[in-house]
């Protein structure tokens, strides 16, 4: 398996065109041939850099999910209020996921074209950023921030689940950007989360 972090300019340009490909025409449809000739070069050329298709469709996960990882991390570390942090969260994760639409649909999609011990490695790695959000709305609900009897695990999954329906219907020229529509969802999902403090202190002073 190719390293991550020792990816040429070149094998970047095969990955990101193999998600495009495995997007439009799907993993099974499309060969090495198909990914070779739309790049201009041979399948040996391209054998020299991933050693078969399965291999590039590892490395674009992997690839994924390194850089949605390590962008809501950093806009996490930025924000110091607990909601705030959330916004950032899903602004970064919304924004990675419009902007990149061929590689979060491959993830969502072709996780079973991979063998057993690479699924594997991906589920691992995804199941790390679902504990990442796990702690994070943790926090939120130990601040007082998010209602002691919401269940996070429901929060992260509708969280994830409005995201990865918005990669079917968003267009980049659109009436929202993806941190608007981000911003949005937040909103409304948070109406119905965050404590009421003004209506509580209303009714004990009433």
């Amino acid at each position: 398996m190719i390293k991550l972090n020792k990816i040429s300019s070149r094998q970047e340009e095969i990955i990101a065109q193999a998600a495009k490909l495995f997007r439009e025409k799907g993993y099974i449809a499309t060969s090495i041939r198909d990914i070779s000739e739309s790049l201009e070069m041979t399948s040996a050329a391209l054998y020299y850099h991933f050693k078969n298709k399965e291999e590039i469709l590892l490395a674009i996960m992997h690839l994924a999910l390194t850089n949605l990882i390590e962008g809501v991390e950093s806009a996490v570390s930025e924000q110091e209020d607990v909601w705030e942090k959330l916004r950032a969260a899903i602004r970064t994760h919304m924004r990675g996921s419009l902007d990149y639409q061929d590689f979060a649909y491959v993830l969502l999609k072709d996780l079973r074209h991979l063998s057993p011990e690479w699924r594997d490695e991906v589920v691992a790695k995804r199941d790390a950023y679902d504990r990442y959000w796990d702690r994070l709305l943790l926090e939120a609900r130990e601040k007082g921030v998010i209602a002691e009897g919401i269940d996070l695990e429901m929060f992260r999954l509708l969280a994830f689940g409005a995201i990865n329906l918005a990669i079917s219907w968003y267009k980049p020229e659109g009436r929202y950007s993806p941190e608007e529509i981000a911003d949005m969802f937040l909103d409304y999902l948070g109406d119905g989360v965050k404590t009421r403090i003004t209506e509580l202190s209303n009714g004990i002073a009433g």
